[in-house]
């Protein structure tokens, strides 16, 4: 014969949950709990605790229940009561819809501090788990666990279905007593355990997520973090820091073959944070925003700004197809080849120094966009080769059709370690990734390239992102949404600018990285420069309160409508 599960609630009276500080979470977390064991066929048992007139079986002498026999002995029944039969105290809290829905329900009294009904009562029904909760820790839900696991019952304790009127006898109960006589569980892992939130009805769901949550408090902020990649985790971690947010649980939304699993905020609610859009009152990603990620698509957007681009596609050239190696310039400078999906630095590029070479270093699977080097870049005094990582925070209002461009005065130079040649195919020389660790306005050898240069870069991006948002290609959406990303620019010698691609949540500096072993003065300098750059953008987008919203180093660029 099968073994079957059992929740088992424990002292659930009036005369006992008066003491209780949280009593209301804890009936909450037990109704939640009831349906779990509803939609599991578990055999639902009521322990309480019940005396008879002037506790008549109990001695005098008894430690717990003694002092009750000797007052009620001076002032009767009328005056003493607890847990006495036939007053209003010691009824169970039973929730009598169970019974109409033809769960197994039952109810065990006793008389006495050892729960021996309750343990006969399971193992006459072939009980083989339970699931213990109950309004006294460190008394009847202590000594029940104790004497289930005794008879051979794995039990398990689920944390916020458990209280007691004393909050550090409770901690220790459930941090050091009870997981001497079986598991101790949160109320999500138990939820998570048999089958999700899917199972409850939507009081008992919307019920779960307040509890999850922390606390019912009106005031208080949530944010979830689901783990998708971009800049998610470090906006909730600022907004952590303000003191009226509070961190929402998430849990599996779906799982792809490829990918791998995504999350949600826990019971798919929507949250105040949340670094998946749909689940969030402001999104941090951009609908639309695959028109400036991808580097074939935002051709069309980057006119004049971007240098003449050529497009691969399954290995056959879309539209125009590069010069011949005879034809004038064609050789003069290295061509790039860039996976036109992919933002991975130097891992995505392939250089070469004529169209001829192209065609061999491409895959016929994948999409590239080509370029030739610019004729006349702008180095520095030494001869090195840059090109400037400059941060954009654009924000959509909810209306769908207002937008707010700010550029931040603290972009940053990537510079590359050795002199420029055009004849030198090196990734050390040709690409620029790593970001110096000095504002450009103070890099010696550059820095008097910087105020002519940044306002030449501020028009630039303002012009080419009206131009994403009057096509069409970036939407508005019912809600708020921003983002944060860059546009890598580069000057030549002639004053003009030329734009290479976007790339939307640009990688930041972790904290996880700042350990003794690797700290140097350029993380640190780095480390800063983002998490101020950062939070200063969220106080734009999600200003503090009393605090308006003032910009710091983002400098407003420009005001849009789309239709």
């Amino acid at each position: 014969m099968s073994k079957r599960t059992a929740l088992v609630i424990c002292d659930l009276q009036p005369d006992l949950l008066g003491s209780l500080p949280n009593r209301e979470i804890l009936i909450s977390s037990i109704d939640i709990v009831l349906e779990a064991a509803k939609a599991n066929n578990w055999i639902v048992v009521y322990s309480g605790l019940k005396f008879e007139s002037g506790y008549e079986s109990v001695p005098e002498s008894h430690k717990l229940y003694g002092a009750l026999k000797k007052l009620n002995s001076k002032m009767g029944d009328k005056a003493v009561h607890w847990f006495m039969e036939g007053y209003p105290g010691s009824r169970i809290l039973l929730q009598t819809s169970l019974v109409e829905e033809n769960v197994d329900v039952r109810v065990v009294w006793r008389s006495q501090h050892l729960h021996t009904e309750l343990v006969s009562l399971l193992n006459e029904e072939s009980v083989g788990t339970v699931y213990v909760t109950g309004a006294k820790a460190s008394g009847a839900v202590q000594m029940a666990s104790q004497m289930m696991m005794d008879s051979g019952i794995e039990v398990t304790a689920v944390k916020e279905c458990i209280e007691d009127d004393n909050q550090e006898r409770l901690k220790a109960t459930l941090d050091h007593l009870l997981p001497i006589f079986g598991n101790v569980i949160s109320l999500k892992e138990l939820i998570d355990d048999i089958g999700g939130v899917d199972i409850l009805s939507a009081n008992a769901k919307q019920s779960f997520m307040d509890i999850m949550s922390g606390n019912q408090e009106s005031s208080a902020l949530f944010a979830t973090d689901c783990g998708r990649r971009g800049h998610g985790s470090r906006f909730i971690g600022l907004l952590l820091e303000r003191g009226t947010w509070k961190c929402y649980p998430s849990q599996i939304w779906y799982e792809d073959f490829v990918k791998g699993e995504f999350y949600c905020p826990l019971g798919k609610k929507v949250v105040d944070f949340c670094d998946e859009p749909e689940f969030s009152k402001v999104a941090m990603y951009l609908a639309g925003r695959e028109h400036l990620d991808e580097k074939d698509k935002v051709i069309e957007i980057a006119g004049k700004y971007m240098p003449k681009t050529y497009c691969l596609e399954d290995g056959k050239w879309v539209g125009e197809e590069p010069p011949g190696d005879d034809e004038e310039g064609s050789t003069v400078a290295p061509w790039f080849i860039k996976e036109a999906d992919k933002n991975l630095g130097g891992d995505a590029i392939e250089i070469v120094s004529s169209p001829s070479e192209i065609m061999n270093n491409v895959s016929k699977t994948k999409r590239y966009v080509v370029q030739q080097h610019i004729r006349n870049p702008l180095l520095t005094d030494d001869g090195r080769k840059t090109h400037l990582k400059f941060y954009v925070l654009l924000i959509c209002e909810d209306d769908g059709m207002t937008w707010t461009l700010y550029t931040y005065r603290g972009a940053l130079l990537s510079i590359s370690p050795k002199p420029w040649s055009p004849s030198d195919l090196s990734q050390d020389t040709q690409i620029t990734i790593h970001r110096h660790p000095e504002p450009p306005g103070e890099t010696e050898g550059w820095k008097q390239h910087w105020e002519a240069v940044y306002d030449k870069c501020k028009a630039g991006t303002s012009e080419v992102i009206k131009r994403a948002i009057s096509t069409g290609k970036l939407k508005g959406r019912p809600k708020k949404q921003f983002e944060v990303f860059s546009v890598d620019w580069m000057p030549d010698t002639h004053g003009n600018i030329w734009m290479f691609e976007f790339n939307m949540s640009p990688a930041v500096c972790q904290k996880e990285f700042n350990d003794i072993s690797k700290r140097d003065i350029r993380r640190d300098y780095l480390m800063q420069h983002d998490e101020i750059m950062l939070r200063e953008a969220l106080n734009i987008v999600l200003p503090l309160e009393g605090n308006g919203s003032s910009t710091s180093d983002w400098d407003l660029a420009g005001n849009f409508t789309s239709k």
